[in-house]
């Protein structure tokens, strides 16, 4: 029985820790080994589609990855952990170059969620709102989204907040809040540049791909709290 518990013991301290880096452009997973180390793994994206993967091993507040060459300069990197958010820096920004793609990096702060905004928690409170909203209680279903986007847009890409005031907006434009609304889209990228050809002259190909329906929902939506 003892055996049991111990190993029961063990395996809930190894258990991997998954924190997302600033703006939602990627995670950094901490795993516990033995004799003090720990894994990494960071998964990351930037503009245009570019990715970062890697992986390794941390002692103390250093990592190096698992498949480092010999000979080569090796990809140093410092895990500095302060509270629930790790700022993650290279020391070696040549030699650690080639795990990304040319506009991505891994480097940033990594927070630990809190349990409102975790993927699974954060899926809840989408299909909670599309409950309410389908129902028509719109004051609801506002209330329940606009209170996620406050906790959890720090931890948001940018078009999935957008997507969010989007929603929000309709809300607001249901409830006969039309400047509210209006002022909801204001903080969107679109709202900003204004048409769809300044869009896509400001975004990367696969971006513009990416977020031109938001915009176009955005312009859409600017037109409805306006009548």
């Amino acid at each position: 029985m003892a055996t049991v518990l111990l190993l029961a013991l063990a395996l809930a301290a190894a258990q991997p820790v998954e924190y997302e880096r600033e703006g939602g452009t990627g995670t950094l997973t901490i795993t516990p080994a033995s004799k003090g180390m720990k894994k990494f793994g960071l998964s990351t994206f930037g503009a245009n589609a570019h990715t970062c993967e890697l992986g390794g091993n941390i002692k103390g507040t250093q990592g190096t990855l698992y498949d480092s060459e010999p000979g080569q300069p090796e990809c140093r990197i410092t895990f500095a952990q302060k509270g629930d958010v790790i700022e993650v820096t290279t020391q070696t920004q040549d030699a650690c170059s080639g795990v990304c793609g040319a506009r991505a990096t891994f480097e940033g702060r990594y927070f630990l969620p809190p349990q409102a905004c975790t993927p699974a928690a954060s899926k809840a409170t989408r299909d909670a709102f599309l409950v309410q909203y389908k129902a028509k209680n719109y004051p609801q279903a506002y209330e329940m989204l606009n209170g996620w986007l406050d906790q959890c847009s720090h931890l948001l890409f940018w078009m999935d907040a957008d997507r969010a005031r989007n929603d929000l907006a309709l809300a607001q434009y249901h409830m006969k809040q039309p400047a509210a609304c209006m002022d909801t889209l204001a903080r969107t990228y679109a709202a900003e540049m204004k048409t769809i050809k300044a869009l896509e002259e400001n975004l990367p190909p696969a971006d513009f791909e990416a977020y031109a329906g938001t915009a176009k929902a955005t312009f859409h939506n600017q037109k409805l709290c306006t009548k």
